[in-house]
């Protein structure tokens, strides 16, 4: 077998020839692939850039609303495809943007929300934003999850 040097941003792909030993003993090519991508997000999900969104839609969107259980429900829909939209106009690459915008009811009651993940804490990030009014309040979360 004959040893080739190749730097990596010289070529994609590496090929060369491998002899079997089999009665014909023919010669195969084949395809190696050589890693000459870079690991690391060149623009890595900025939570502060993402509050400023969350902060944006949550404020149009409740700031003026009041309860009404279908339209709370569209609104949250709404937000939630607003807020996508905006964070993935900001081109983190390497990110799976995902959305969660809850609005309901305000009447005197207490809400804990949780959520859970596998999580690379040296990657992934995440970003809330909280609003209320008179009448409702809303809740957002973006999570920027690392994906190679």
């Amino acid at each position: 077998m004959n040893a080739v040097t190749i730097k990596p941003s010289e070529c994609r792909q590496i090929k060369h020839k491998m002899s079997s030993n089999s009665l014909l003993n023919q010669q195969q090519e084949v395809v190696r692939y050589a890693n000459t991508y870079q690991l690391e997000s060149k623009n890595p999900f900025n939570p502060d850039k993402v509050k400023k969104i969350l902060e944006e839609v949550m404020m149009e969107i409740v700031e003026n609303l009041e309860y009404d259980p279908d339209l709370c429900a569209k609104q949250a829909k709404l937000a939630s495809m607003m807020i996508r939209i905006k964070v993935k106009e900001l081109n983190f690459d390497r990110y799976k943007i995902v959305c969660i915008v809850t609005i309901g009811e305000k009447k005197r009651q207490d809400l804990d929300i949780m959520c859970t993940f596998f999580w690379d804490s040296s990657k992934d990030r995440y970003s809330t934003y909280t609003i209320e009014n008179n009448s409702v309040f809303g809740i957002a979360y973006c999570f920027g999850l690392y994906y190679e």
